[in-house]
């Protein structure tokens, strides 16, 4: 089909599906809470709107939501060698397509989230005015037993990350190996435990990078590749290993065997990052030669000094939070993990000025279906609940709460 008439097309039929949602809304079926501020303009992606939306997305719809709020994410064209995405030191800022740009992300985790659900979150997630999706992959959904790769169901991570796409956001990926995540084993596959009683995991151990090198060379990498921005598809970062700094371990050899692995697999086009806490005993172990370092910190943080104590290990580049806390865990035994909305968007507010990048961990926590939730220690063992709610803008069931109204009304004064 002509790509003119593909677009028309698909314009008359969006502008009938406001109208028809306009004559819902005003007939009382549907409603949203009165004492909301109209949401801000969002641009079309390429596919429109596609599908049905819940009750509250076809009534926000009909307040207005079709505009821009900032630089959008483009599907694959050709000539897409023009597509860049950089650091430029110079100026403390990122460059897309070699224009100054900066991201607000939230965390959703394709394995958390039926696929039936993944368009709808991140459509809401779109409509909160964030511009980027920001996951883990997670190796032990992917490789359930050595050598057996299942990218199918509710693992293929393509197809979330495809979606992303068509939904305008572009895409921070988190590769592991570890992912913690509050995961069983943090990710890892069970079986590693079977191969070397003396084995140590995340380590330069031989006994184990045999086995990374093997994911990551022989299925994560071949995946993910053709979904580089620079290829046309959405990721335009990509993480080394996961909070390092944390780990009793200070094994270099690991993390820059990990950086040179991610490197051979997927070219030098693409920003690698690390993660790391907002104190200099994490940043110290943590750091990867030739790999951008951010921080993490949740709301009532001192902002300045964590992006001080950042500087002290990047002098230059763009400041970036990549894992900013609306909420938090919860353990069995304890009550549920909340923070005041009020304080999430006044510390969001402190780094948006600062012209910092976000990354919300968790906008969406969903769901650990299964046995797949893990634990932790601190005195005693916590074991981790099903629910990952994580007191996000959505709860686990999708469903936008107080926060996500008022996050929304922090990032509708930004341009991205």
């Amino acid at each position: 089909m002509e790509e003119g008439t593909h677009y028309r097309r698909k314009e008359r039929r969006d502008r009938h599906y406001i109208r028809l949602s306009e004559r819902r809304h005003h007939s009382g079926s549907l409603s949203v809470p009165p004492a909301r501020p109209p949401p801000p303009l969002l641009r079309h992606s390429h596919h429109g709107i596609c599908g049905a939306v819940t009750a509250l997305l076809v009534g926000v719809l009909a307040l207005g939501v079709l505009g821009q709020v900032g630089q959008a994410t483009r599907e694959p064209h050709e000539g897409t060698q023009e597509r860049s995405f950089s650091i430029d030191y110079d100026n403390n800022q990122f460059l897309k397509d070699g224009e100054p740009f900066r991201y607000v992300s939230g965390s959703i985790h394709y394995f958390r989230t039926l696929p039936s659900e993944w368009r709808d979150r991140l459509k809401k997630m779109r409509m909160a005015g964030f511009n980027a999706l920001e996951t883990y992959v997670e190796w032990s959904s992917h490789e359930p037993e050595q050598g057996t790769y299942d990218f199918s169901g509710i693992n293929d991570l393509p197809s979330f990350l495809t979606i992303a796409q068509e939904e305008d956001l572009v895409v921070i990926l988190r590769l592991g190996p570890f992912a913690d995540a509050e995961r069983d084993m943090g990710g890892l596959p069970y079986w590693l435990l079977n191969k070397n009683p003396d084995m140590r995991l995340r380590s330069s151990d031989p006994s184990y990078l045999k086995y990374v090198d093997a994911w990551f060379g022989d299925a994560l990498l071949p995946k993910v590749k053709p979904l580089l921005y620079e290829n046309g598809g959405p990721i335009i970062m990509m993480q080394v290993a996961n909070e390092y700094g944390s780990y009793p371990d200070c094994d270099f050899a690991y993390t820059s065997h990990l950086r040179d692995l991610v490197r051979a697999g997927v070219g030098e086009g693409t920003v690698l990052f690390t993660t790391d806490g907002n104190g200099v005993g994490f940043l110290k172990c943590g750091k990867i030669p030739e790999v951008y370092a951010t921080v993490d910190f949740g709301s009532g943080t001192d902002v300045a000094k964590s992006f001080d104590t950042m500087r002290l290990f990047e002098p230059r580049g763009p400041l970036v939070n990549s894992e900013y806390y609306p909420g938090w865990l919860d353990h069995w035994g304890a009550p549920h993990s909340t923070v005041k909305a009020e304080a999430v968007a006044k510390t969001l507010d402190e780094m948006l000025a600062l012209n910092a990048s976000v990354n919300m961990y968790m906008f969406h926590g969903g769901t650990s279906f299964g046995f797949t939730a893990g634990s932790n220690m601190n005195g005693a063992f916590q074991a981790c609940p099903t629910s990952y709610d994580y007191d996000a803008p959505l709860s686990e069931a999708g469903d936008p709460t107080d926060k996500y109204w008022i996050v929304r009304n922090v990032t509708a004064k930004v341009t991205l």
